[in-house]
């Protein structure tokens, strides 16, 4: 499968969480691009170490980078990925915000918003550069929301969509921020 701004695709059955295999990765020197993706996790994670169900269905990914911008711009990259990510799903005609630092939230007919896609950003160098950086995002698509204050594109659009088709547009569009200078 041919992914935008991936060198090297790492896809898995079931894995404890995408983040640790990038990271884990990243340590062995594996190069810019690397994407690991699993069709479930047994211990996914969110920002503060949260627990993220991840149940088949949905979408699991980590990216791993090699950026060349300095630290002090991890701030603003969270949000980048988020108004990426939201420029994915917003093309499968859902309307969604993004919530600082790190949540896409979905615009749900009853008039609520519930998370569909969270992203957990981490790095690893020096106060001047950095050694990687693994950008990892979970997305409600055809899995059953795992709380209720979360949905998922199924629920959304009436009709399944497949955790391929979202994966295409998500790295389209961060490779696109990336592109663009958002986070080089």
């Amino acid at each position: 499968m041919k992914l935008a701004g991936v060198t090297r695709l790492v896809r898995l059955a079931r894995v404890d969480s995408t983040q640790a295999v990038a990271r884990r990765l990243a340590e062995e020197g594996a190069p810019d691009g690397t994407l690991v993706w699993a069709r479930s996790q047994s211990a996914g994670k969110g920002r503060l170490g949260r627990r993220w169900r991840s149940a088949p269905g949905g979408l699991y990914a980590s990216w791993l980078l090699r950026p060349k911008f300095p630290p002090d711009r991890l701030a603003e990259l969270s949000l980048a990925c988020g108004e990426a990510l939201a420029s994915a799903l917003r093309d499968f005609g859902v309307a969604v915000t993004v919530k600082p630092p790190n949540d896409v939230l979905a615009l749900c007919p009853d008039g609520k918003a519930r998370k569909l896609c969270g992203i957990l950003c981490e790095a690893a160098g020096d106060s001047k550069s950095l050694d990687w950086l693994v950008i990892g995002f979970g997305v409600n698509v055809d899995n059953s929301p795992p709380l209720a204050r979360s949905t998922s594109l199924r629920a959304l659009l009436k009709k399944r969509v497949g955790t391929p088709t979202v994966l295409r547009a998500a790295m389209a569009r961060l490779s696109r921020a990336r592109r663009a200078g958002n986070f080089v």
